[in-house]
């Protein structure tokens, strides 16, 4: 129930941030949302008696972190700009089989013969989407997506493998903050990029908030027993949402078969990696 909250909450977060980004420099809305997001879960810090400690034991690890977010955040946000809605989420969505790939690597996390068949059809899902009219290659940014989904995968099992000494909340608050400081001293923002209206109203303060809220529910996933595979794999419901949004309300229906077809091959897959990852 937690990774599917999760799940909700990327979605709305993957929406608003869609309509923000074609007015601000992509890196500057990461950078801000991310601080922001943070800065509003350490002042959350004190009524839930949590603090910070557990960082100076995992200074490290921390920065393997910080540079995984940083490194993906700047390439997701950079996608969402340049991509439809629906395709971009889609091809997101094969962070499902890097996590999975990641905890069976790092964490010793199960891997059947039903996780092989999802991987493939992710695989098959991602290439299908990529196919177009003379190519057989992925866009730029399709590449970019791409990038973002395997950095992620990494992020998600690092979370898994550093999150427990920490409370979920302090950990969320250092993952947000220490991403946005690290795409913002990338971005350099201008005074006029930090003036900009956009970065100041309700919706930013939305992505920001449901940023948050979508790392806090992981995180809690975890903490309650969740394995980074099987975690991130309910999270997948934002899929259907996003494709949806994209094709309805935004109204990209171009090579809409196509689209639909990689929707089901990459739901199927995800089922097969969460029966793999359960056996």
């Amino acid at each position: 129930m937690l990774a599917l909250a999760a799940g909700l909450a990327s979605a709305v977060n993957v929406w608003a941030s869609k309509l923000l980004v074609a007015r601000l420099r992509p890196a500057v809305l990461g950078g801000t949302v991310h601080l922001t997001g943070g800065l509003m879960c350490l002042a959350l810090l004190p009524a839930f008696g949590a603090d910070l400690a557990p960082a100076a034991e995992r200074l490290p690890h921390l920065a393997l972190m910080t540079v995984v977010y940083v490194a993906g955040n700047g390439l997701y946000f950079r996608a969402l700009a340049a991509s439809q809605l629906s395709e971009v989420d889609l091809l997101l969505r094969s962070s499902a089989l890097w996590t999975v790939v990641g905890g069976v690597a790092l964490l010793r996390e199960p891997f059947g013969l039903p996780s092989l068949v999802g991987g493939l059809l992710i695989l098959v899902s991602v290439t299908l989407l990529a196919r177009a009219p003379g190519r057989w290659r992925f866009s730029a940014p399709q590449r970019l997506a791409l990038g973002a989904a395997m950095l992620f995968g990494a992020g998600n099992v690092i979370d898994k493998a550093i999150a427990a000494p920490f409370h979920p909340l302090g950990y969320t608050a250092l993952n947000l903050v220490l991403t946005g400081v690290g795409m913002l001293a990338i971005a350099r923002p201008s005074r006029a990029e930090w003036l900009a209206p956009a970065l100041w109203r309700p919706s930013a303060w939305l992505v920001a908030a449901t940023f948050a809220l979508t790392q806090l529910c992981i995180i809690l996933a975890f903490a309650a027993g969740g394995t980074a595979g099987d975690v991130i794999l309910v999270a997948q419901a934002r899929l259907l949402l996003l494709v949806a949004v994209g094709v309805i309300v935004l109204r990209e229906r171009d090579r809409l078969a196509r689209k639909l077809g990689a929707v089901a091959l990459m739901l199927a897959g995800i089922a097969f990696l969460s029966a793999g990852g359960a056996g």
